[in-house]
């Protein structure tokens, strides 16, 4: 059977886990309202990632182009030969020796974790994972990754991603060099020059007062994030303003295809070393507490032995969450919220979070010292094995 739904009932990083904790083969697709993407998976490793309407080896060769490693008549060529010979455009352009291997697959890598990273920043969408043990992708270029890195580092975009975003603007925002850039470019050597380091001095130098933001994400060598990163902190450090052709600012809330992360109404926000731990804390969770191997992934509204043991996990796994995320709103604030949703005003949750498969709100009761949460069977009945008691030492 397929796991199948709504990313507002089941998140991204649950369905991920389950997928790698299962090892399981096969295809996820996700649909949102201006992009379907597919991710393959092979033993719960991610081996492929596309989206449509603009397929990876349309964005590869482009940004293969910008990032000057092949000319734009090589890729013309390899195009070419491409609709020949219906090759993927990296053999082509390994045949053709317009490419090393090794550079082609950092290229591949990018593309592909940029394509998946994208998808943590979705609110809303439908998805659906279909086994199958005969997957089509590029097995010489591509280095799987484990499910459990991608949580990770989806984890660390999501912590960062909102005050990058906040700074940054639009991805048609237009940037310039300031005075103290040019100065540090030129190998300016006084007190007061900025040091920059390799990939500060690579994106600085793709900023011509010209190119949108879009522009100097496609042709870097580093992920979409990891570009809008260093471009946050080359602002920062005034060493890149607006310019003043450039767009009024536009968040991306307004662009197609791109959903916005959620407005943080507080500036205390959970630091990516907590996101990270609690990444660690839920895969360690499933991984102990899973007892009931499965044939295969189970429909969410299922009612056999097998899908109850599956959600009653689920379950299990947000109550973990959960509770880990009112320690740190603990550690954060000195005391224990009045009620759950402090946690979704504070940035640590997001609403469906606190609710359980069946989409009920978990119960939560102050003790001395510390907390209860609670679970329920499909019934709605307290389940005993849904139960957990945490003080503000430990559990």
């Amino acid at each position: 059977m397929a796991l199948q739904g709504t990313l507002r009932d089941f998140s991204l990083a649950d369905i991920f886990q389950l997928i790698g904790l299962q090892k399981k083969t096969g295809v996820l697709t996700l649909k949102g309202a201006a992009e379907s993407v597919t991710v393959s998976f092979l033993d719960g490793n991610v081996v492929a990632a596309d989206s449509l309407p603009r397929r990876l080896e349309d964005r590869l060769g482009t940004v293969l182009v910008k990032s000057n490693q092949i000319t734009e008549a090589q890729l013309q060529q390899a195009l070419k030969l491409q609709k020949q010979t219906l090759k993927r455009l990296g053999t082509v352009l390994l045949e053709q020796k317009y490419l090393g291997q090794e550079a082609l697959r950092e290229a591949l890598r990018i593309q592909v974790s940029q394509t998946i990273y994208r998808l943590f920043r979705w609110r809303d969408g439908e998805y659906h994972f279909s086994q199958d043990q005969k997957l089509d992708y590029d097995r010489d270029n591509i280095v799987p990754l484990t499910a459990e890195s991608v949580l990770m580092e989806g984890a660390r975009i999501l912590d960062e991603w909102p005050m990058v975003e906040k700074r940054i603007g639009s991805f048609s925002t237009i940037y310039q060099r300031t005075k103290a850039a040019e100065e540090a470019l030129s190998g300016h050597t006084g007190k007061t020059a900025p040091v920059l380091s390799t990939e500060e001095r690579g994106i600085l130098r793709s900023v011509d007062g010209r190119r949108v933001v879009q522009d100097l994400i496609e042709s870097s060598t580093l992920s979409e994030f990891d570009t809008c990163r260093v471009l946050y902190e080359l602002i920062g450090r005034k060493l890149l303003e607006r310019s003043a052709s450039s767009e009024a600012p536009v968040t991306t809330k307004n662009v197609p295809g791109i959903v916005a992360a959620p407005e943080i109404r507080t500036a205390r926000r959970p630091g990516r070393v907590v996101l990270w731990l609690l990444g660690v804390l839920v895969v360690a969770s499933l991984a102990t507490a899973w007892r009931n191997p499965l044939n295969g992934l189970a429909v969410l509204a299922g009612q056999d032995a097998s899908e109850l043991a599956l959600l009653t996990q689920i379950s299990l796994t947000r109550l973990e969450r959960i509770r880990y995320a009112v320690e740190v709103f603990f550690l954060q604030s000195g005391g224990f919220p009045k009620d759950l949703n402090y946690l979704v005003l504070s940035g640590v949750l997001r609403p469906q979070d606190l609710r359980d498969p069946w989409g009920r709100e978990y119960g939560y009761r102050l003790l001395t010292g510390g907390f209860e949460l609670q679970g329920f069977d499909p019934g709605g009945n307290p389940e005993g094995t849904l139960l957990i008691r945490s003080k503000a030492t430990g559990r």
